[in-house]
């Protein structure tokens, strides 16, 4: 899967889960200004492990590691491609 149709389905999964119109979500908009708690948080990903059969590491389960959505999208790429390469 291309990096470009992966960026799209985790927008796809933000807009799903914070019940936005499609289009809303900014790569450079943050989780704050998106108003993405910590529970909204583990919902996207939950749903991205989900999605693109992966795994956050443990470490990376605090929203402060995102410090917006382009480099949500940019780790979810990164566990993908991991993925990937294991398999």
């Amino acid at each position: 899967m291309s990096e470009l149709n992966i960026e799209k389905r985790v927008i796809s999964v933000f807009e799903d889960i914070l019940e936005l119109e499609p289009g809303t979500v900014k790569m450079e908009q943050t989780f704050e200004e998106r108003e993405v708690d910590s529970i909204l948080f583990i919902r996207l990903v939950v749903q991205c492990e989900t999605e693109f059969n992966i795994q956050f590491e443990d470490e990376m389960l605090l929203i402060t590691k995102f410090p917006d959505v382009g480099t949500f999208v940019e780790y979810v790429q990164l566990r993908y491609n991991v993925k990937d390469m294991v398999n």
